[in-house]
C-alpha cells in the first residue's frame, strides 16, 4: 500500500468527504472560549481544534469586554465601566434581584504588606499569602524573561487547559495511527492543521494587565457600589489598590507579538488551514473515521465546558472574598410580610445599601435614583438616618408619603385648571 494515492476517482482515489466540514463546525462554542484559551501557554500546543477560523481575525481587542452594570466609587467618586475580570470573582447572575452586600475583597499580597485600612482590620480578618511550589516556579520563570507586571493568570488545571493538553495528545495518537497504516495524506493534513492552530493561537496569545497605584505608603479606602441590570446592589469594601485592579483602573491586553507580526501569523495560519481542509477530505477511510470522530468528541467537550462557571478558568486565588451581609439585610429580594417594609422592592434594597455605606452621593453618580425633588428629599433623609444608625427607618413608607404629596398637588392643580377653563368657557358663551 502506497503512502499517497495516484488516482483521481474510484474507491481508492481522491475524494472530498464530510470530514472536512467537521473541522470548521463549532464556531459558536469556540467564540466564548477564545479569551481564556489564548491567555494560557497551552494555546500554542500543536493540536486539532474545532473551528480554528474563530481565531482568524484581522484585529485584536485592546481590552477585556465590559459588563452591563452601573458602578460608582463610594469614596473616590469614580464611575467607570465594570470589567470582565470581576465576572470571574462574583458572577452577576448569581446575585439575586435587589440587593446584596459583600465585604471585604482584598488581595493576599496587600494583606501581607499591612496595607489594609483600619476599618478592615477592625473586622479581624486574618489572611496569609500562600503560594504553591508550582506557582512560585511559574512566577520565577515569567519574571526571568519579562518585567513582572500585575496580571490575572488562567488556572493551571482549568477545563480549557486540560482539554488543550488532551487534544494535543489525541493529535499525536492520530499521527501515529496514520503512520502505522501508511496514510501520508492524513499525516500531512494533521501536521498542517496542528501548525495552523499553533500559529494563529500564538498570534492571539495575551495576558490581562492590571493597573496599580504608582505610589506606596498609606492606601485609602476604595469602596465600590455595583448595580446590575437585574436590580442587585453590591457594596464592595476594599482598599484603593484592589479597587484599581478590579474596578476603577484601566485594563490592557498585553500580547506576545506586535500587530504587524499578528497579521503575518494570521495570514500564514489561514493558508495552512485551507490546505489542511483540502487534505482532510482525501484521507483513507480509517483515518477519516478517526479524525471525524475526534472532531465530534472535541466539539461536544467544548460545548460542555461552556456551561462551566467562568471562575473555573481564571486564577483569582490571590483575592479573598468574604460575605459580610448583615442579618437584617439578607434575602432582600424576598418579601417577608409585615406591611410595606416587608415587600421586596428596589427602594428597600437601596435603603439597605445606603444604610451600610452611610452615604448617598454614589446613588446619584450611578443613576440609581431619579433626579427629582422628591427623590432628593428621600435620599437626604435616608443619609441622615443611616448616619444616626437608625436601621429601622421605614424607607418605603416615607417614599410613599413624599410621592403621595406630589400626587395630591398634581390632582389639585389639575382640578383648579379645569375649573378655570370652565369659567372661561362660560364667560365666552355669555
Amino acid at each position: 500500500m502506497s503512502w499517497f494515492s495516484t488516482q483521481r476517482a474510484g474507491r481508492e482515489g481522491w475524494s472530498l468527504d464530510i470530514v472536512s466540514l467537521l473541522a470548521v463546525i463549532g464556531e459558536g462554542a469556540m467564540e466564548s472560549h477564545i479569551q481564556p484559551m489564548t491567555s494560557s501557554w497551552t494555546c500554542i500546543l500543536p493540536r486539532i481544534m474545532p473551528a480554528p477560523q474563530a481565531l482568524l481575525k484581522a484585529s485584536r481587542p485592546t481590552r477585556m469586554p465590559e459588563l452591563p452594570c452601573a458602578i460608582a466609587g463610594i469614596m473616590n467618586g469614580t464611575s467607570p465601566a465594570l470589567g470582565f475580570k470581576v465576572y470571574s470573582i462574583k458572577h452577576k447572575d448569581e446575585s439575586p434581584p435587589v440587593t446584596r452586600r459583600t465585604s471585604p475583597k482584598e488581595s493576599k499580597e496587600a494583606l501581607s504588606e499591612g496595607e489594609l485600612p483600619d476599618a478592615v482590620e477592625a473586622q479581624r480578618v486574618k489572611i496569609k499569602r500562600s503560594e504553591s511550589t508550582l506557582k512560585q516556579v511559574q512566577r520565577a520563570i515569567t519574571n526571568t524573561f519579562s518585567k513582572p507586571l500585575p496580571h490575572i493568570p488562567t488556572r493551571t488545571f482549568s477545563p480549557l487547559n486540560i482539554l488543550s493538553i488532551a487534544s494535543c495528545l489525541l493529535t499525536i495518537g492520530l499521527l501515529i495511527l496514520a503512520a502505522l497504516i501508511r496514510d501520508g495524506t492524513a499525516c500531512i493534513a494533521l501536521t498542517t492543521i496542528s501548525l495552523s492552530t499553533s500559529t494563529i493561537s500564538y498570534a492571539s496569545w495575551w495576558t490581562p494587565i492590571l493597573k496599580r497605584r504608582p505610589f506606596h505608603g498609606y492606601v485609602p479606602a476604595g469602596d465600590v457600589a455595583i448595580r446590575t441590570r437585574e436590580g442587585a446592589i453590591l457594596i464592595i469594601h476594599c482598599n484603593e489598590n484592589i479597587a484599581r485592579e478590579l474596578y476603577t483602573g484601566t485594563e490592557e491586553c498585553h500580547y506576545a507579538v506586535s500587530t504587524s507580526t499578528h497579521r503575518l501569523l494570521v495570514g500564514t495560519g489561514t493558508f495552512l488551514f485551507m490546505l489542511s481542509v483540502a487534505l482532510l477530505g482525501n484521507c483513507d477511510f480509517p483515518m477519516q473515521a478517526a479524525i471525524g470522530g475526534s472532531y465530534m468528541l472535541l466539539n461536544g467537550l467544548f460545548w460542555l465546558i461552556s456551561l462551566a462557571n467562568k471562575k473555573r478558568f481564571w486564577d483569582l486565588g490571590i483575592y479573598v472574598v468574604e460575605e459580610r451581609t448583615p442579618g437584617d439585610a439578607q434575602n432582600a429580594h424576598v418579601s417577608t410580610g409585615g406591611g410595606k417594609e416587608g415587600v421586596a422592592c428596589f427602594t428597600r434594597s437601596m435603603w439597605y445599601a445606603i444604610r451600610e455605606t452611610g452615604r448617598v452621593d454614589w446613588v446619584r453618580r450611578m443613576g440609581a435614583a431619579p433626579d427629582t425633588p422628591e427623590w432628593d428629599a428621600w435620599l437626604r433623609e435616608a443619609e441622615e438616618d443611616a448616619k444616626k444608625g437608625n436601621r429601622g427607618w421605614e424607607a418605603v413608607r416615607r417614599r410613599g408619603e413624599l410621592f403621595e404629596g406630589v400626587s395630591a398637588r398634581e390632582q389639585q392643580g389639575s382640578h383648579s385648571h379645569s375649573m378655570n377653563y370652565g369659567v372661561g368657557r362660560s364667560q365666552m358663551i355669555k
